[in-house]
């Protein structure tokens, strides 16, 4: 399976530089007090969890006693349509739960705590919701038979949405609105990461907004200027040990 690192980096970079020229909100935190942190649990999450799920899906990929449903399909662009549909349905049911399961929630307010929205919010999750998401999907892969070349389609995808829509940086509003249609956008996820509860428990998808326009779940505001970011009960920056323990306190 090829790697995403350099869709990953080079999206940091375009991303990162566009949120500085055009920042939609402007934070009075440090530009490195506001990505450190973010980095560095981003960095411990992917050496804890890469190696493991690489080694899961090579087993499941060299594996013969199950080929996966998407086996008997003989249209190589119907199954790549179908592969990207259920791993992005998958990410939109699992962020469901996350918020409204309450043990879901308790791990998944690490990355609602951010009060300072930006590229590096996108990797700030605690390790235990991130290992957690990787079995079902790896159970998906297996069971539809999800080949590498798709996941990685995907995952490619994905990876370089996750850091667009998380970015601070000033998209044109017309822009914005038509994008959504299609794909997750800044002011789209915007809404999702605000204090108010009936905002954040809506706009829950990854890559695409179907999910949301499908099951209720989408939102619309027409100022995202007027949107506090983060958590109420969290109104100070949290350090990497904080992130981490933040599951396990009341």
């Amino acid at each position: 399976m090829h790697s995403t690192l350099p869709i990953i980096l080079g999206s940091l970079l375009l991303f990162g530089i566009l949120e500085v020229l055009f920042p939609f909100y402007a934070y009075k935190q440090s530009w490195a007090s506001r990505l450190g942190p973010n980095l560095a649990l981003a960095i411990f999450n992917s050496v804890v969890t890469k190696i493991p799920f690489g080694l899961l899906l090579s087993w499941i990929w060299q594996q013969k006693m199950w080929p996966g449903l998407f086996h008997y399909i003989p249209f190589p662009g119907v199954v790549a349509l179908l592969s990207i549909l259920v791993l992005d349905s998958y990410r939109y049911a699992w962020h469901c739960l996350a918020h409204f399961w309450p043990i879901g929630w308790r791990f998944h307010r690490v990355h609602h705590s951010d009060l300072a929205m930006n590229i590096t919010t996108a990797y700030r999750f605690q390790l235990l919701e991130v290992m957690a998401s990787y079995v079902p999907m790896a159970l998906l892969i297996g069971l539809f038979g999800i080949r590498p070349e798709y996941l990685f389609i995907y995952e490619a995808m994905f990876v370089a949405d996750q850091l667009f829509q998380h970015s601070n940086w000033a998209l044109s509003p017309k822009i914005d609105r038509i994008l959504t249609y299609l794909i997750v956008t800044p002011n789209y996820h915007r809404i999702h990461h605000s204090q108010i509860v009936k905002e954040t428990d809506s706009n829950f998808g990854s890559l695409l907004t179907i999910w949301d326009r499908l099951f209720g779940t989408y939102r619309y505001c027409s100022d995202t200027k007027k949107i506090d970011i983060g958590l109420i009960e969290y109104p100070q920056p949290l350090s990497v040990k904080d992130m981490l323990t933040l599951p396990f306190k009341k």
